[in-house]
């Protein structure tokens, strides 16, 4: 009898596009700081633990408006060719066979002060100390400049993808700009932006439809990473993010990686506790028991959660259940590149983060 294969390294094809995922596990984006590559001088690569999806990233669109520093910037009016640029990194990440997903950003209100103390927004409402920096306050981007930004994201789109990747993955999670115009806490706009779920919705929707119209769905992959909720006051609800989600299906994502909280509220770090929330059991994914109804309400895109996943068995028991369709690690395999491979070979794993 032939031995049983992990439901981990089973693959799973996206609907739209065709691509084959060759198995559950992805990499989800991080900001990385990083934002060099050296043929000649690297690190054991990601692609070479196994994962079946590398989503790299948080690449901001606007040299002027950044996440943090040290992160690559993919800019249009950059005097450097972004395709050849990015051609190395991508071709690496996809050297094993996974599929590549380079993650592209507008930081909005998020972009710390000593970077740019005169930040955009979807309005005027001003974060906070915390993450250990400081933030200007916003000024509500004009309709033409939202027209902008839209387009920014189809130029960075079709860079990477010239460059050899197989779609993108749009950032509309941790309180990054999309967030900030899905959050009725941060989005007090009046006109068609603003107000009802719709219209909040507007903005990323514009980006995604922009997108496709270039980028045809059943050649390219465009996926989202979106919060279950913002675990704020007055911030994106679960409910309204279940609407939002499948606003985003019916206009094309093949691929959604379900995260959550904002600069104000860090869901994604896994302390759910402090936010109010029960936490996990220890090792599972910290927002698999939103996801798992997320799942639900899907008719085509595949979904994975990020954060807090640790143990195989509590991984393989999702997946195996059609809880959710992946797992999504990012930290762990900073520090265990090859554990893709063992999580695929039945070795029981707990990772040491």
């Amino acid at each position: 009898m032939a031995p049983q294969i992990s439901p981990l390294a089973q693959s799973v094809t996206l609907k739209l596009s065709g691509k084959v995922i060759p198995n559950r596990i992805y990499r989800t984006a991080l900001s990385e700081y990083s934002g060099s590559y050296d043929e000649n001088d690297r690190e054991p690569e990601l692609a070479d633990g196994g994962a079946g999806l590398i989503c790299f990233g948080n690449i901001p669109l606007h040299r002027e408006h950044l996440e943090n520093i040290n992160n690559v910037v993919l800019d249009r009016d950059q005097p450097w060719d972004a395709v050849e640029a990015f051609r190395p990194a991508i071709a690496a990440a996809k050297s094993r066979g996974a599929l590549c997903l380079p993650q592209l950003n507008f930081t909005g209100r998020q972009c710390p002060g000593f970077l740019n103390s005169s930040p955009v927004s979807s309005s005027d409402v001003q974060l906070h100390y915390c993450m250990d920096k400081s933030y200007g306050k916003p000024t509500p981007l004009s309709k033409p400049q939202i027209r902008d930004i839209i387009n920014r994201f189809v130029w960075a789109a079709e860079a990477v993808v010239a460059a050899g990747a197989d779609g993108v993955i749009l950032h509309a999670a941790h309180g990054y700009l999309i967030n900030q115009f899905l959050s009725p806490h941060i989005n007090k706009r009046t006109d068609e932006y603003g107000g009802s779920i719709e219209n909040r919705a507007r903005f990323v929707i514009e980006i995604v439809e922009a997108i496709k119209s270039r980028l045809p769905l059943d050649r390219y992959v465009i996926a989202v990473k979106i919060n279950c909720q913002d675990f704020v006051r007055g911030g994106a609800t679960f409910a309204e993010q279940c609407v939002i989600i499948k606003l985003l299906e019916a206009s094309g994502v093949d691929f959604f990686d379900i995260s959550g909280g904002t600069y104000e509220a860090p869901a994604w770090r896994g302390d759910l506790a402090s936010l109010g929330e029960s936490q996990p059991p220890a090792g599972e994914g910290t927002f698999l028991r939103w996801a798992r109804d997320i799942k639900k309400i899907l008719s085509r895109a595949t979904i994975g959660t990020t954060s807090g996943w640790r143990d195989s068995e509590r991984m393989i028991a999702a997946v195996e259940n059609g809880e959710i369709d992946m797992c999504g690690l990012g930290r762990p395999l900073r520090d265990e590149p090859d554990l893709p491979k063992r999580l695929f070979s039945g070795e029981k794993v707990v990772s040491k983060l």
